[in-house]
């Protein structure tokens, strides 16, 4: 995990934000950033801005261990664009250690691209 997790000292709900396209299909999934221990995860929008083709195009957020922890590929559905707001899994609420969020995308597709956006808040240790 070489990205630092990100935790600004005020009361203000924290963003990552990474743009991914159907060509970015890394088996280990794309970084989006790393969320600090002890803070509460929020929810999840994803805008599909060009809408994945090809294949059967899959779009998930999630870690290493649990790659839809934060969004399913069918809540995101990449195959139609548009913003899909208020996704949410499992990973939702604290993590309690430092957590790489990756985004994985997969399923053969020729087109695509999406901008994720996972929304939450460090809590004091």
């Amino acid at each position: 995990m070489a990205t630092p997790p990100r935790k600004l000292e005020s009361q203000v709900t924290h963003v990552l934000r990474r743009r991914v396209a159907f060509s970015d299909n890394a088996a280990a999934g794309v970084e989006i950033g790393v969320i600090p221990a002890g803070s509460h995860v929020e929810t999840v929008a994803v805008s599909v801005e060009t809408a994945f083709s090809g294949g059967t195009p899959t779009l998930s957020v999630g870690t290493t261990a649990v790659p839809a922890a934060f969004a399913t590929s069918a809540g995101i559905a990449p195959g139609t664009a548009g913003y899909k707001s208020g996704l949410s899994g499992v990973g939702q609420g604290n993590v309690t250690a430092d957590t790489q969020v990756l985004a994985f995308v997969g399923g053969g597709a020729t087109a695509g691209l999406a901008d994720i956006l996972i929304r939450f808040y460090p809590h004091a240790l």
